[in-house]
């Protein structure tokens, strides 16, 4: 008996980089009928003293980020053209990486799909990793997609 994932989970931030991990998020998927999740973590801008006292511009701004995200997602679930595909966003107010293991472990998420920036050294370290903190982190199998910038020369592959 072959084990077979029913359920697929790739997190997406609206960059090419990210995108790179669809691919083989598919070429996993298709063989085993599993769900793609495409999935996105909203990022409004951090409530400021300032917009504390404009609830409601704030939850305009807001707005618009969820907006954004759903928009975004729908427009990659319609290039995909993939039967079994769903789309979910969550607000960033809790961390990014905490958003995906959450919604993983409690959506019956069998592996996570992500690429990785491939930052190293004091960006990585500024920054964080994203993709380090789901490998260490998340309850289920997850595969890391290396993304490095693409080359004229990559970029005139069929």
């Amino acid at each position: 008996m072959m084990f077979k994932f029913k359920r697929i989970l790739v997190p997406l931030d609206g960059s090419e980089f990210a995108e790179r991990a669809l691919d083989p998020a598919l070429a996993i998927a298709a063989p085993m009928e599993a769900e793609l999740v495409l999935f996105r973590v909203a990022q409004p801008i951090p409530r400021t003293k300032a917009l504390a006292d404009m609830p409601d511009v704030y939850d305009d701004i807001v707005a618009a980020a969820y907006r954004e995200a759903e928009v975004y997602l729908q427009g990659v679930q319609e290039r995909l053209g993939y039967p079994r595909l769903m789309v979910e966003h969550r607000d960033g107010e809790e961390g990014i990486a905490r958003q995906i293991m959450d919604f993983a472990a409690d959506s019956g998420v069998d592996l996570v799909v992500m690429s990785s920036h491939g930052r190293t050294g004091v960006r990585r370290w500024m920054y964080g990793s994203v993709a380090e903190k789901i490998l260490h982190g998340c309850p289920c199998a997850t595969l890391i997609v290396h993304c490095w910038p693409p080359t004229e020369e990559s970029r005139s592959l069929p």
